[in-house]
């Protein structure tokens, strides 16, 4: 059953191993295909599917946006798009300035306030990544733990103490930048157009709103999740997706061994069963068998 892991996340964004090293995995779990989904870039997307072709295991670009609408929050995996489309490469520059700016404002107030060690400047930790355009707290803790200011055990408190800001913080922030999170009607617009598939992320607690996302374009649901355990959700979202015509995929998102983070987050150890695309899911997707 574990044919695929269709959600994934690299050094490019706030995963814990390169893009390599993430398809080297899956393939050691027995993984025949994978797609990394990256938040808000596609930048790693080159050096897992080059991985993916050298180790035999079939794959697909991805990404993974953070949306808004209907008066709450939605992240969208965008699969197998153009990135080179002129209103998705806008899109992709934009939502990775947003985060990277978020990061540097709170690094930055990390600094002064004390709550982190001084002894890296966020140049340092621009240096550090010369192929991202994403930054978050995963850079800026690799840096200062090479500088020996933390040790691996201290990612979880570093988190929580400097990069979970309260929201009326993270409201100011985005005064201060201008840089907003997108509508969700506008980013499947985008995908679409750019030739991809449009799929809602882990939509835990997410069912009211079914008809409203297919309204809008939504594709399909991810329906294997490390959120989705509780309540028959995922068998939930596996009916409406056969129902309505839709893709199904599943993934393990930061949990498991692909996640990388079971020995400083012990709640993260899980079997990956909990997230994972069957073949036949997988294929229809690889073979756009829906559109």
């Amino acid at each position: 059953m574990l044919f695929a892991n269709c959600h994934n996340h690299s050094t490019f964004s706030d995963g814990a191993h390169t893009p390599e090293k993430l398809v080297t995995l899956a393939k050691e779990e027995g993984h025949r295909a994978i797609i990394l989904t990256d938040h808000d870039t596609v930048k790693g997307s080159f050096f897992a599917q080059r991985k993916a072709r050298e180790l035999g295991l079939l794959s697909l670009l991805g990404c993974e946006f953070s949306t808004v609408g209907f008066n709450t929050g939605f992240h969208l995996l965008g699969i197998d798009f153009d990135p080179e489309n002129r209103e998705m490469r806008e899109l992709l520059a934009r939502v990775s300035r947003k985060q990277t700016e978020r990061s540097r404002i709170l690094f930055e107030r990390g600094i002064e306030s004390g709550r982190m060690p001084r002894g890296v400047t966020w140049q340092d930790v621009l240096d550090s990544y010369p192929n991202n355009d994403y930054f978050c707290n995963n850079q800026v803790f690799e840096t200062m733990l090479k500088k020996g200011l933390y040790e691996r055990m201290d990612y979880a408190k570093f988190f929580m103490d400097n990069f979970r800001p309260k929201r009326d913080e993270e409201l100011e922030i985005e005064r201060i930048t201008g840089l907003h999170t997108p509508n969700i009607e506008d980013v499947v617009r985008i995908i679409r157009n750019a030739g991809g598939v449009p799929i809602v992320a882990h939509p835990h607690a997410k069912q009211k709103y079914v008809d409203n996302l297919i309204s809008i374009g939504v594709m399909g649901f991810e329906v294997r999740h490390p959120d989705l355990r509780n309540d028959g959700e995922s068998e939930e979202f596996q009916r409406i997706c056969t129902e309505r015509k839709l893709y199904k995929l599943g993934g393990t998102d930061h949990y498991c061994v692909l996640g990388g983070y079971m020995e400083v987050m012990p709640w993260h150890r899980l079997p990956p069963e909990v997230g994972y695309t069957t073949e036949e899911d997988f294929m229809a997707i690889y073979e756009r068998r829906l559109g």
